[in-house]
């Protein structure tokens, strides 16, 4: 093995206290975009914007094509009455501060990555992002743990135009790591995880917290990092 590439959420950090559906939250999400817009939306258009925001949750409607926010937020602006800003990264920003508020690693995730570099492993992430964030944020988050030097790369959905369990998606992390699909590690929580890894004939490592016992036809299934 030359390389072992990871999920982000849930699988070497979490955002404690945000549930992996969002939707609860999309109201407060919308009065600060809002308020970062200067527009004072009426109930009838918060409950509109908030339908948009279930079409594009993909824990309701999986997908494998990514958006971008950009679009996500023409559509808002259209609700709103206004004008789609030219500004991404600073409504992203906004509408996004709710679930980025309390990031932290796992309690081995530092040392599980800097063993596996003291091996001369490569390191790197594959992730797909939530409503088309901006690349920007996610490696702002990342900067922001203890293990914001760990990686030979990043990569997100919308980097690649594509979500897993697309193979598209490890395809471009294996090209920027330079290695063979068949020599990568791919570890991660969820069942399109373990799909794209044997998809694209990576093994399949899931990291199963809870010990739920999933069995979704990983090669390997652990409860902590420090277990690769």
């Amino acid at each position: 093995m030359k390389a072992v590439a990871f999920d982000l959420g849930d699988t070497l950090v979490e955002y404690e206290g945000v549930p992996l559906n969002w939707e609860a939250h999309y109201p407060e999400a919308l009065e600060n975009l809002a308020l970062y817009i200067g527009v004072s939306p009426s109930p009838p258009q918060v409950a509109a914007c908030c339908a948009i925001l279930r079409r594009y949750n993909t824990r309701i409607h999986l997908r494998e094509e990514e958006v971008s926010f950009a679009a996500i937020l023409a559509e808002l602006s259209r609700v709103f009455d206004v004008d789609a800003p030219s500004d991404e990264l600073g409504c992203a920003t906004a509408f996004f501060r709710i679930f980025r508020q309390r990031l932290r690693c796992f309690p081995e995730t530092l040392e599980a990555l800097s063993a596996m570099r003291k091996k001369q492993l490569k390191v790197a992430v594959f992730t797909d992002v939530p409503y088309g964030m901006p690349r920007e944020l996610v490696v702002e988050d990342v900067r922001a743990t203890a293990v914001g030097d760990s990686f030979d790369a990043v990569i997100t959905s919308r980097d690649v135009g594509f979500r897993k369990p697309a193979p598209a998606t490890l395809r471009s992390l294996a090209k920027v790591l330079s290695c063979e699909l068949e020599e990568m590690i791919y570890v991660g929580n969820e069942r399109k995880d373990v799909e794209v890894a044997r998809t694209c004939g990576c093994q399949a490592v899931l990291i199963d917290r809870a010990k739920h016992g999933h069995d979704w036809g990983q090669d390997r299934t652990i409860s902590l990092l420090s277990e690769i």
